[in-house]
């Protein structure tokens, strides 16, 4: 006779963590497991394309260059050097960390969000601070080149995958239905 078999393991929809279906709170984020448990991912999870991984990517270089422009113009319209040799590169950092930050909490930045994709680990969960971070710097020490083979260095280095939850499976929640794109599965 066969023993019994385990019932899958559960994870938290917020932070991925796993966790037993009899308790009420995620032992990581706290959130309330009535709402937040969610079967983990077996089948259905697809690694995004280079075209939409790129159109991701200057989505969200867009959304890092746009307090560079009205702070530039400020600072030539009234001829103080420093706005542009200062505070420019430091709204550059905040967004480029806010972003990150999303990232590590999300796996989606808002190129990613509106696209459909998701940043995960290898464990299909949130990616966290660290090594989002890392993937970061290894793309820009690259100059960009990490990501020409798929998955990219960056991406290896990192631990990390971006997956196409409009096309395939969400592991960290329902499915997704991309903004700007039709996802064909």
């Amino acid at each position: 006779m066969a023993p019994p078999s385990e019932p899958a393991p559960q994870r938290c929809s917020r932070c991925g963590a796993g966790f037993a279906e009899e308790d009420p709170y995620c032992p990581s984020c706290g959130a309330d497991a009535a709402t937040t448990l969610l079967p983990a991912p077996t089948t259905g999870v697809r690694y995004a394309g280079r075209s939409v991984r790129c159109a991701a990517y200057l989505m969200d270089v867009a959304v890092m260059i746009v307090p560079a422009f009205p702070l530039s113009i400020a600072g030539i319209l009234l001829g103080v050097s420093a706005v542009i040799t200062v505070v420019v590169p430091l709204a550059f950092l905040a967004v480029w960390l806010w972003l990150q930050i999303c990232l590590a909490l999300t796996g989606q930045s808002l190129g990613k969000s509106m696209l459909g994709l998701r940043l995960v680990n290898l464990d299909h969960r949130p990616p966290g601070f660290g090594p989002t971070v890392l993937r970061s710097l290894v793309f820009v020490a690259t100059l960009g080149l990490a990501a020409l083979p798929l998955p990219g260095l960056h991406d290896r280095v990192s631990g990390l995958r971006v997956i196409d939850v409009a096309a395939g499976a969400n592991p960290l929640g329902s499915p997704t239905r991309a903004k700007l794109r039709r996802a064909h599965p």
